[in-house]
């Protein structure tokens, strides 16, 4: 039965309020697009194409939950999406969303595999084979017991892939899927996929780091203002040459290599870290006995999903407790939780939770007020947000959230800027535009920790890398070893 996008456009429903419109203007227009059963297509291009709106036609949310003008048909296994009830799109096909924790109904992982099983009805019997196999095809064993409130952006993104497929669905609709998971799981990710692809699932892809698909796509779709521009073959777009790429905005072809150079001495006018750590009741989640952020410097920290990267940020800026005898100096002067706080700035893994004014010049000035209108806009424009100053940043796509809430980051007048994934869901050339935003950063003296899994913005923007790793019986295994200098 075939699922295929025959002829669809979309426009978001307008729905003014008073003062200033909420309308999402991203939309698509004469998408003609088939899915062939056991298939996999990849979707990319620059964010705010429309590639989350093409999944969402996909699996009914349009026009189910998200209301506008639709013309044209969609079939997802034979079935007409206008006409079918959600619930057995839902059991068709399974989706994974930009933002895995916006998808979660319960409170832990088991609850979260057994949610869609149980809400429709099936057996014990038959839910807990569902489950078990789910766990095994994408290997989350060690996480079944935790709550999901506890895990890391990465393996939030792992459970939520297992979730889509506790079902019987032979579907799998996914929207960026490797943007928090670290290089170990990215190509532990691409294994499942091809197996899922062996076993006659229908793949659809849509991401910005098209590597991870090399050898299990079949087809390509590039999107740009809503519109399939280019339509390749997986071969002719894998053997696409570099200037073909760097002109269709796309990001490397090829598995990036990280750079090792030397690592940084401790410097007085740094952020400095002694005897650093912390625990989860009685879990041990970081022992460090030291570590350096030079002003100055862009220091990307890397490891496994779930290493304690953000608890690291979030103890150096003083939004988590470290345990005592643990110190943290800025400049060489030992300084408070509170103190850490007023003079570092976040930008945090999920940033729909630091979007909170009306527009998104709004946004840009909150806790800035000393920024002038110009100043407003000159950041929009370098992000790639120019023309979007009066919309609601809830209806921006992924990306542009990202660039907002770093423009945000940007006008503050902070001494140490930590960066949590700031290239999820963003494409190449807004990926070029961030790194150079952080490199002027770096210019101006400031220290910069940047939490990262994406090695292509690593090797365009880091000075040095930390590799932090898992604690394993209590001893420390912490190493350092940066990234290639910048020169």
């Amino acid at each position: 039965m075939s699922t295929l996008i025959d002829n669809v456009s979309f426009d978001y429903q307008f729905n003014p309020d008073e003062e200033t419109s909420s309308a999402h203007v991203s939309a698509v227009s004469d998408i003609n697009l088939d899915f062939p059963t056991g298939s996999c297509t990849l979707i990319t291009g620059p964010s705010g194409a429309g590639k989350s709106t093409l999944l969402k036609l996909l699996n009914g949310l349009i026009p189910e939950l998200y209301k506008g003008n639709l013309s044209g048909r969609t079939t997802l296994a034979g079935l007409d999406t206008v006409q079918t009830d959600i619930q057995e799109l839902g059991r068709t096909a399974g989706t994974v969303f930009q933002n895995p924790r916006s998808q979660f109904f319960t409170a832990n992982v088991l609850e979260e595999l057994a949610f869609a099983s149980e809400n429709a009805g099936d057996t014990p019997k038959t839910t807990a084979n569902r489950i078990a196999k789910a766990v095994n095809t994408w290997g989350i064993q060690r996480l079944l017991g935790n709550e999901l409130r506890k895990l890391s952006g990465g393996e939030l993104q792992l459970v939520a892939c297992a979730a889509a497929v506790a079902g019987p669905q032979q579907i799998l609709l996914l929207d960026e899927p490797t943007s928090n998971l670290s290089p170990e799981a990215i190509s532990a990710f691409s294994e499942v996929l091809q197996r899922l692809k062996i076993a006659g699932w229908t793949l659809v892809v849509a991401e910005h780091r098209v590597y991870p698909l090399k050898g299990l796509a079949d087809q390509v779709a590039i999107m740009d203002k809503g519109r399939i521009q280019h339509l390749y073959t997986a071969d002719k777009f894998f053997n696409l040459s570099p200037k073909q790429r760097k002109e269709l905005g796309l990001r490397t072809l090829e598995k990036p290599e990280m750079y090792v150079n030397t690592t940084p001495d401790q410097q007085a006018d740094g952020i400095t870290a002694k005897n650093l750590k912390f625990s989860y009741g009685k879990h041990r989640v970081l022992n460090i006995p030291s570590l350096c952020l030079p002003k100055g410097k862009v220091v990307a920290l890397v490891g496994p999903n779930g290493a304690g990267k953000t608890t690291l940020a979030r103890t150096l800026i003083g939004l988590a407790h470290p345990e005592g005898g643990s110190d943290i100096s800025f400049s060489g002067k030992s300084c408070r939780a509170a103190d850490r706080q007023k003079r570092s700035v976040l930008v945090m893994q999920d940033v729909n939770r630091q979007l909170f004014a009306e527009t998104v010049a709004a946004e840009v000035v909150l806790g800035n007020d000393n920024l002038s209108k110009e100043q407003v806009q000159a950041l929009l424009g370098d992000l790639g947000l120019q023309g979007l100053s009066e919309r609601h940043p809830m209806t921006l796509s992924g990306g542009q959230k990202q660039r907002l809430v770093i423009a945000n980051a940007l006008a503050s007048q902070a001494e140490l800027y930590v960066f949590d994934e700031p290239t999820s869901g963003v494409d190449y050339q807004h990926l070029l535009s961030i790194s150079s935003q952080i490199r002027s950063l770096a210019a101006k003296d400031k220290a910069i920790l940047i939490i990262s899994h994406d090695l292509e913005f690593i090797n365009e923007v880091a000075d040095y890398q930390l590799l932090l790793q898992p604690l394993d019986n209590e001893i420390n295994v912490q190493l350092t070893a940066p990234a290639q200098e910048k020169q």
